[in-house]
């Protein structure tokens, strides 16, 4: 999913962490989820995404691509104020959204 709203944006991204951070701006992505389902099935799976965009400046262009993209993939979801971060010197945005994938037996 997440791959989706990022790979066209021209932004390098990367899940949890990068080991070095690269030069601004970038993203880091997180993915919380719960697994549930019926019977002995766990094949529900609540996805809790969390997006940051970090920046040496407000980007709202780069903001602006990710809501485009998530509108058109018509995802709800919540844009946090951007805040400055000091020890780090840069700008942190960050995007809320889930979602419910449904896992099928492979047959």
């Amino acid at each position: 999913m997440v791959d989706k709203i990022l790979k066209d944006i021209g932004i390098r991204y990367k899940e949890c962490q990068f080991r070095k951070a690269p030069p601004l701006p970038y993203v880091v992505w997180h993915d919380s989820y719960a697994a549930s389902g019926a019977d002995t099935l766990n094949n529900i799976i609540n996805h809790d995404i969390t997006i940051e965009l970090y920046s040496d400046t407000p980007r709202t262009d780069i903001e602006a691509a990710i809501e485009n993209k998530m509108n058109e993939m018509s995802i709800k979801f919540t844009k946090q104020e951007r805040y400055w971060i000091e020890s780090e010197q840069l700008y942190q945005t960050i995007y809320e959204f889930s979602f419910l994938e449904k896992k099928y037996e492979e047959e």
